[in-house]
């Protein structure tokens, strides 16, 4: 970012901070600007709540609620916002993202949300005030001395919030696990801990890991069975040859502090460590589960479309012989070339973590027991020395809670060469297959696949990508053949090793999709941001560093490059659950798309980095109504209740994250259903450039207004206590991107 850009925001963020400490923002909404609601009617109990980071137990990111819908959402408007603070003192030099990158929680009108740097709200979602809060002790050197962990980085997603009502003699709580490798118990109505414990000793604790292994807190997940009283935890990978060996921790929280009940692992013992060298290890594990399977659609399918079940490598009906050639030394952790052995020392050549973005599942009914969990793309991206198919990277696996053996595995992506990990979204639902009642798994990948699973054995029941003629693939980001030695033994994607034109992009994919029970259809959001791809190869210097793989945006000058465009895109689709086919799908221009797509009320919701919220219809894929909010956007919408059972949709204003910029903290946005237009806000703001620096001259003038029709659908900051949060947030995007693209 320029010198100039970053002053400017430097400035507006003392702004803000000056305004907001002379007038309560949201109690100055709710009790002067506010319309009259429209008069709700009574909600079940997950009408009114959004209690899990992904709506509900089974992660569906939808709402039954029908009070806002494809015909009322025209007179949806401010109700308040709830401007965050900004970053903390002390953890200033610490990077990561500011604002609330996890969806909030909406339980009983109260709202929980936490920042990237750990201050939990807990929000009157009738007015925003504030019930309580507590800042969470995490300081710059929380990482400190603990073997093993990377320095601390200030980054959360979804799958790091729970909710239970069970524990503590029936205490409402939240559940946080942050990066400083805490996880956090609170109880929802005061806001005290409940519990507090540590969820990773150090890569000396952990049977297996190489010496000089990095395990990563980055963006942890969280699993709590409220029921069992068992927590399941995990870390994150290095994105280096160096990264730790892949496990899931099982703990028992029914005693304060929590004790391990098992841990699991999901990659080999690694080279150097406490435990030897295993080259079967991967052929006992798969001998051990009920299903194991690796998806491979072969070239006649990487078109685009539905993909059906047989579209796999199913490990499990494979002779000895041929398993043994499939999966003998995978991850190459015996016989290293020299060259190997010469860079990483003989300890690990790479290894892979846990999944992290959505949340993980508890079984139900015929998967009571399971806890369905996920993985990372392998590290290093690439590299000549992991050879094989990198079991269990980039996969979606279920396990059994209370003893960590593992049940069945599903690999989206065989030898991954791209970053292509299967971190995001994961839902259950049922469906009719071959004319029985049976539990799916939907698993949408960063390949770019939307993948529904028998959820009892893990089997593919179909798969679908969208065409080539919307989101187009590079000649080298196939899937690869996991029977094809050449293939399991490549180091880059272009056998060259050149530089090589790579879309759809890495980012494909990365974010949460939704299930509608009522049509039954899942949306999804793949992205086009195409990159130019170079192989790193590593060595003793970079050997804890280097992922493999460097990327530069597609413009860049590079010979055989070629590409059809430069712009980033995006595709919603709907695909019908039932079938895998695709029932209609909606193109987003100008630019990807990052976080979560919401359904309900006959309504798909996006929330867009250019800040405009779009309402989709659910059943034709047009659009409803494009909000424009003016903050950027990259969190999906929680929609949930106030506590007299008025329908909101809670949209965070998540400016620190989508720029990776450290000056704007963000916003909590409430929307609701209004019975009389909002008050307006004329902004008048000039800039001027002199003598090499930047000020900004800003006059606010405010007016109600009566008129016909509905709330403006351009501008959610159309109110006199929050005008400056309006133009922080379009003199943001200005500066950023010019101006509105074009929806």
């Amino acid at each position: 970012m320029a010198k100039d850009s970053k002053r400017i925001l430097a400035t507006i963020s003392i702004t803000l901070l000056f305004l907001v400490s002379a007038v309560s923002v949201p109690t100055v909404l709710a009790a002067q600007n506010k319309p009259a609601a429209l008069a709700p009617g009574p909600l079940t109990s997950l009408q009114a709540n959004w209690a899990s980071p992904n709506g509900n137990q089974f992660g569906q990111d939808y709402n039954p609620q029908t009070q806002i819908n494809s015909t009322s959402v025209a007179n949806l408007g401010l109700s308040w916002l709830f401007p965050l603070p900004t970053h903390p003192t002390a953890l200033i030099s610490v990077a990561g993202g500011l604002g609330v990158d996890t969806a909030p929680l909406i339980v009983n009108g109260t709202i929980y949300a936490i920042t990237q740097y750990g201050q939990v709200f807990a929000l009157n979602a009738a007015n925003g005030d504030v019930i309580w809060t507590d800042v969470l002790p995490i300081r710059p050197n929380s990482t400190a001395g603990i073997s093993g962990v990377g320095g601390l980085s200030l980054h959360l997603h979804d799958g790091a919030e729970q909710f239970t009502t069970k524990l503590f003699g029936g205490t409402p709580t939240v559940w946080y696990i942050t990066p400083d490798i805490k996880v956090w118990a609170i109880d929802a109505l005061t806001g005290q801990y409940e519990l507090n414990f540590t969820y990773f000793p150090g890569t000396s604790a952990i049977p297996g890991d190489s010496p000089t292994a990095i395990e990563s807190a980055n963006a942890p997940n969280i699993l709590v069975d409220q029921n069992r009283g068992i927590a399941i935890t995990s870390v994150g990978s290095g994105s280096s040859a160096a990264t730790g060996r892949c496990f899931y921790r099982g703990w028992n929280i029914l005693v304060n502090p929590p004790v391990p009940l098992w841990t699991t692992f999901c990659t080999p013992p690694q080279p150097g460590g406490n435990l030897p060298v295993d080259p079967n290890w991967d052929i006992e594990q798969v001998n051990s589960m009920k299903g194991a399977q690796i998806f491979y659609p072969g070239p006649a399918y990487n078109g685009g479309g539905p993909i059906p079940g047989t579209a796999v490598v199913d490990l499990k009906t494979m002779s000895a012989s041929q398993l043994n050639s499939t999966l003998y030394n995978d991850w190459g952790y015996v016989n290293q070339s020299p060259s190997c052995l010469a860079a990483t020392g003989g300890e690990s050549t790479g290894s892979t973590a846990s999944g992290w973005g959505g949340q993980w599942l508890l079984g139900t009914g015929p998967t009571l027991g399971y806890a369905f969990v996920n993985t990372n793309n392998p590290d290093p991206y690439n590299s000549i020395c992991t050879p094989g198919t990198k079991l269990w990277s980039a996969s979606v696996l279920a396990l059994n809670e209370t003893n960590g053996n593992w049940i069945w595995g599903f690999q989206t992506s065989s030898h991954d060469e791209w970053d292509l990990d299967c971190s995001w979204w994961q839902g259950l639902g049922n469906e009719t297959v071959n004319g029985a009642n049976t539990q799916v798994l939907w698993k949408l990948c960063k390949n770019g696949y939307l993948y529904e699973l028998n959820a009892v054995n893990g089997k593919m029941i179909w798969a679908y990508t969208p065409p080539i003629s919307s989101i187009p693939v590079c000649q080298y980001c196939h899937m690869h053949n996991p029977l094809n030695q050449t293939q399991m033994t490549e180091a880059f994607m272009n056998p060259s090793l050149q530089p090589t034109a790579f879309y759809p992009g890495a980012a494909v994919g990365e974010e949460e999709a939704s299930y509608d029970p009522a049509l039954n259809y899942v949306f999804f959001t793949d992205e086009d941001i195409p990159n130019i791809a170079f192989y790193v190869a590593f060595n003793s210097s970079n050997y804890k560093t280097n992922p493999g793989m460097s990327f530069t945006p597609i413009g860049t000058l590079c010979a055989g490059c070629a590409y059809t465009t430069t712009s980033n895109n995006a595709t919603l689709s709907a695909v019908n659950a039932a079938t895998g086919q695709l029932v209609w799908s909606h193109f987003i221009a100008t630019q990807g798309y990052r976080g979560g797509v919401t359904s309900s009320g006959n309504l798909v919701f996006l929330t867009l980095s250019s800040g405009d919220l779009l309402m989709i219809n659910a059943q034709t894929g047009a659009t409803v109504r494009d909000f424009f909010i003016g903050g950027p956007l990259n969190v999906l919408p929680s929609i949930g209740a106030t506590a007299s059972g008025q329908m909101e949709v809670i949209v965070p204003v998540t400016a620190g994250i989508v720029s990776w910029a450290t000056a704007v903290p963000g916003d909590i946005v409430a929307l609701t259903l209004q019975a009389a237009p909002a008050s307006s806000v004329s902004v008048s703001t000039t800039t001027t450039t002199a003598s090499g620096s930047v000020s900004t001259t800003t006059s606010v003038s405010v007016s109600t207004v009566t008129a016909s029709g509905a709330v403006s659908a351009t501008t959610a900051y159309g109110i006199a206590a929050v005008a400056v949060i309006f133009i922080i947030a379009t003199g943001y995007l200005a500066m950023t991107r010019g101006k509105k693209p074009a929806s």
